[in-house]
């Protein structure tokens, strides 16, 4: 079976014990419907399925134990904390997997026509990342064009503004840095696992982060923002942040507040929004945007 299918495979798993618990023989039936759907193999042995749920575990972390008694049915005893984060990377990937791998739907699956480049490592990196093994490829900056050679042991991904990004740690200076999966090219996954140990908690290392840009050093900002009725509903259905709070919501605008780093990255969303935004607080944050509208007023000047 292609190693791609496997992730295609663990979100199945996953979606269907969400939806209660089931025997393997229910499990092993929808995975053969959903091969014939997708036009992959997924069909599975009973000893591949204990293999995969230990995988999903190990990835996921989705808790899936085996009923004692009765029929033996199989169910999720525990979900991970940042179930959504897992839930959005395998969704995603099984979309993702899914056009790649269709063929006449060119007419009712309309893709942006501006795709990110670097999907292809997708496979190869979540691979690294669960066996250990550092990887090396070659890196190009935006800010300078310039090609650098990276060896890295990789932790995990990350997406953010509908890229892709690898948390790793670079083994040059030992810190802990992002890769845009769109900038990375001769992927070279090594054979060898890494012994070294990270602690990092990389979900509060990013609690406060739009994006990538964590600014790790800074105290994150507290952010009031004033949204017109008709951008409000947006907001509401698709927050800005997961610190989100609605402080006001009528017929007139919505006003939230987040907990977050004011980073260059933010600060473009917010200009994104045009007359249909305003930032009551901080003050600081008004005069940077007061700047920049300026500053672009005049070119038109």
């Amino acid at each position: 079976m292609p190693k791609e299918n496997y992730l295609s495979r663990y979100s199945h798993i996953v979606k269907r014990l969400e939806r209660g618990p089931a025997t393997f023989q229910e499990i092993a039936h929808y995975l053969e419907n959903q091969s014939e759907i997708e036009g992959i193999q997924l069909v599975i042995s009973q000893r591949t399925f204990q293999r995969d749920i230990k995988e999903i575990y190990t990835m996921f972390g989705y808790d899936i134990q085996n009923e004692q008694k009765g029929d033996k049915r199989y169910y999720i005893a525990d979900v991970p904390e940042q179930k959504q984060h897992s839930l959005r990377l395998l969704e995603s990937y099984q979309i993702m997997h899914a056009l790649q791998n269709a063929r006449g739907y060119e007419k009712v699956v309309l893709l942006e026509k501006r795709q990110p480049k670097g999907v292809e490592h997708f496979t190869g990196l979540l691979y690294a990342i669960n066996e250990k093994k550092s990887l090396a490829f070659e890196y190009t900056k935006f800010e300078d064009d310039i090609v650098t050679k990276r060896l890295v042991h990789p932790l995990a991904l990350k997406e953010a503004q509908g890229r892709w990004y690898l948390i790793a740690v670079d083994t040059k200076d030992n810190r802990l840095k992002t890769f845009g999966l769109d900038r990375m090219d001769r992927l070279d996954i090594h054979k060898t696992s890494f012994k070294a140990k990270y602690n990092y908690d990389l979900n509060e290392y990013f609690r406060y982060a739009f994006g990538i840009n964590t600014e790790s050093q800074k105290e994150p900002a507290t952010v009031r923002l004033s949204f017109s009725y008709e951008q409000g509903q947006y907001i509401k259905s698709f927050p800005l942040h997961e610190s989100q709070q609605i402080l006001v919501d009528n017929e007139n605008r919505v006003e939230v507040e987040l907990t977050i780093y004011i980073t260059w990255d933010f600060v473009k969303e917010l200009l994104s929004f045009g007359p249909n935004m305003k930032v009551l607080y901080p003050n600081s944050l008004k005069t940077k945007l007061k700047e920049l509208l300026t500053k672009t007023l005049k070119q038109y000047s």
